[in-house]
């Protein structure tokens, strides 16, 4: 007998929850009981009922049969439902409306659009029809409370991100999105893209179509909505293939004219070595570096190079041809006034040298060529540009201290920073001996002060060493925005003036101070 109820026990527990039934002590009685009636096992505990049963009236027992009454619970409801029940006919009615609510009210809910709802309402409608006991209703009712209890909406907030959206209406959310999603946004993109294209479209090199960028950068200026129209698109895109092509005729001439230079070097040296006697073999090594040097291809520093060996040759040849024409002063003349010409032409190539040997950042000649541009920049077509002045502080102390070759390292260094963090579009220059200039285009004030403070923090926390020794080395630095200013030396000496206040302030600082 005790292995027979463990069995009912162990199949009662397994029945629970396979029916997914939380384990209430009414629930365990109910299955425990039915699963002894399935094994034939008379458990007086389960024959309550029956027992309570044969006391009742007939008419009783006959009413109790239209309901599932399996515990002694039941059978309590049951009897006070009965003795409360003013009018059974009554009672019936509600129950029966309260069922065909339930069912409307589920009905509504596969309605709402949400997945998990619809299918517990299919599934507890399903229920209702065709499993109508206490223990389904149950189940029904749990499952419900488990949906309610892990409900999460959250996901909802995702949708603030693109404006005010209603979530407590489903209609309401619909014709908010509609709304965002119909915005026309287009006018401000345009507005901000203006200053962008304009600048692309400034010229670099030719300058042949300034009047007809003029026209186009008020247009766009006037009216950014034009963008959107193709035939404004179709006028950009002719535009910048005409500059491209202005470009690239403008550079053919300059190599022509570079070509036209060399060809008369050339020739010139010939018959100046050939009147001097030289022997052939020295006049084809020269010759032959001579037509080596391709302007179209080869760099600036290249060609620079090429011709300061052939300077040298020319040199040499010419130590032996004085010596050999002493008695021709009239030929020694006109071979020291062509020299005379090389040198020069020698050093205007010097000085078109754009990049600073030893920070490698912009020399002051090209320095003066970019203020020239964005200078005619902001005249022609109102692109705003700010100067910063940036200087070492006592630099002159870190070269008597430690030396030139030290200070050689830390202007080196601070233009390998300014270098880096500066914009494609920014352009940095060596404007005195520890002195340097940055140029921002389409920068105001507040952001270039922002960059130059963010260069003087770096450069304090940089480690500068020297022979294994920290240097502290610190910057000041002033800042001036061209469109503040009635000039650009104006500008150029606000810059300057600023940078003396941040000197006179005690250094390692910007000014001005927003």
């Amino acid at each position: 007998m005790a292995t027979t109820i463990n069995e009912i026990i162990r199949d009662s527990l397994e029945l629970i929850k396979e029916e997914h039934l939380n384990l209430t002590p009414d629930n365990y009685a109910k299955v425990f009981c039915k699963v002894a009636k399935q094994k034939g096992v008379i458990v007086e505990d389960c024959q309550k009922v029956d027992k309570y049963t044969k006391k009742l009236d007939p008419n009783i027992v006959t009413d109790m049969k239209r309901f599932s009454i399996s515990n002694v619970d039941e059978l309590l409801a049951f009897l006070v439902a009965k003795l409360n029940r003013a009018n059974e006919g009554d009672s019936l009615k509600m129950v029966s409306s309260l069922a065909i609510l339930t069912k409307r009210v589920l009905q509504a809910i596969t309605l709402l659009h949400d997945a998990k709802a619809t299918s517990l309402a299919n599934a507890s409608l399903e229920r209702l029809d065709f499993h109508q006991n206490l223990q389904s209703i149950d189940l029904v009712k749990e499952k419900w409370f488990d949906f309610i209890s892990n409900y999460d909406d959250s996901y909802l907030k995702k949708l603030d991100a693109f404006g005010h959206v209603s979530k407590e209406d489903l209609e309401a959310m619909v014709r908010d999105l509609i709304k965002i999603l119909s915005k026309d946004t287009s006018t401000e993109l345009y507005r901000d893209i203006v200053p962008l294209i304009i600048a692309t479209l400034v010229p670099s090199i030719a300058s042949g179509m300034n009047d007809e960028l003029a026209a186009i950068s008020h247009e766009l200026r006037t009216s950014p909505d034009v963008l959107g129209t193709p035939a404004l698109q179709k006028e950009i895109k002719a535009l910048i293939g005409k500059r491209i092509e202005l470009d690239k005729t403008e550079v053919q001439k300059k190599i022509s004219a570079l070509d036209k230079i060399l060809d008369e070097i050339n020739k010139k040296l010939l018959e100046l070595i050939q009147s001097s006697n030289l022997s052939h073999e020295q006049v084809k090594v020269i010759k032959a570096d001579l037509q080596n040097i391709n302007f179209s291809q080869d760099s600036f520093e290249n060609v620079h190079v090429k011709l300061l060996n052939i300077a040298s040759s020319l040199e040499n040849e010419t130590k032996s041809l004085s010596e050999r024409m002493v008695s021709n002063q009239e030929t020694i003349t006109k071979l020291q006034n062509r020299v005379v010409k090389l040198e020069s032409a020698l050093l205007v190539a010097k000085q078109e040298v754009k990049e600073d040997f030893l920070t490698h950042v912009a020399t002051k000649r090209a320095l003066a060529n970019e203020m020239s541009r964005v200078e005619d920049a902001f005249m022609r077509y109102k692109i705003d540009y700010t100067l910063c002045f940036i200087d070492i502080d006592h630099f002159k102390v870190v070269n008597d201290t430690y030396g030139h070759e030290a200070g050689d390292v830390i202007l080196s260094t601070v233009g390998k920073i300014l270098r880096k963090y500066i914009r494609q579009v920014d352009f940095v220059g060596r404007y005195g001996g520890e002195e340097f200039l940055v140029i921002l285009p389409s920068t105001d004030l507040a952001h270039a002060i922002h960059f130059a403070d963010k260069i003087r923090a770096i450069v304090e926390q940089f480690k500068f060493l020297y022979k294994n020794e920290r240097i502290d080395v610190t910057v000041s630095c002033g800042v001036s925005q061209r469109s503040q200013q009635k000039s650009k030396d104006e500008t150029l000496s606000t810059a300057d003036a600023f940078l003396y206040k941040a000197k006179e302030a005690g250094r390692n600082r910007v000014m001005p101070v927003l």
